[in-house]
């Protein structure tokens, strides 16, 4: 029986990654999704007996659809082990961060709490905006992809947790709707920085 891979990812990146397994092994059974009914039914279809790696999506999967998969599912998304949670890039602008980067971890229940197998980390380049820094972030994910592709095409067997732990303030959405209306007393700095920050979204 091919092993299988079930790509949780946006349609620019799913040509691309199903490339990457198949050059990695040809018999690889790969399928790419967009959402939780192409997921669902992806799922169906194979029984459960199917790695899923989500990539670069802000899609959560539920407890309940992961309960029935058979292998470790895995998630690649920006945002060090330092700030889980919603919007990383624009935390880690506003709260002047030194580095930033790309996680790959075990997916479970709670989100950004499962094992982590992988993080690359750079430096944050000087006045970052979040479209720049979004952009260095995606370049960082490629790299981390392949890892993480070269291990999961020839092997069901979970990868190793790396010695990172995650952030125990998660961000949450409600929290960030809240911090990006300023103060009226803010200063010109720190509107300067929330500009920055909260770029594009």
């Amino acid at each position: 029986m091919p092993r299988r891979i079930i790509l949780l990812t946006g349609p620019d990146e799913a040509p691309f990654l199903c490339e990457l397994f198949l050059k990695l092994d040809p018999r690889i059974d790969v399928t790419a999704v967009q959402d939780l009914e192409e997921l669902a039914a992806a799922v169906d279809r194979c029984n459960g007996k199917a790695r899923l790696i989500a990539f670069l999506t802000s899609i959560i999967v539920p407890p309940a659809l992961l309960s029935r998969l058979w292998v470790t599912p895995y998630n690649i998304h920006p945002g060090p082990p330092e700030f889980p949670g919603t919007h990383p890039e624009c935390f880690a602008i506003w709260e002047e961060a030194k580095t930033y980067g790309v996680t790959a971890h075990e997916m479970t229940a709670r989100v950004d709490e499962g094992p982590i197998i992988a993080v690359y980390r750079f430096d944050m380049p000087p006045r970052p905006d979040r479209p720049a820094l979004c952009e260095l972030a995606y370049v960082r994910a490629l790299d981390v992809i392949a890892v993480v592709a070269r291990h999961c095409a020839r092997s069901d067997d979970p990868m190793p947790p790396i010695d990172e732990t995650w952030s125990t303030r998660k961000r949450t959405r409600i929290e960030f709707r809240a911090w990006r209306r300023p103060p009226e007393d803010a200063v010109p700095a720190d509107l300067e920085r929330l500009a920055r920050a909260c770029g594009g979204t």
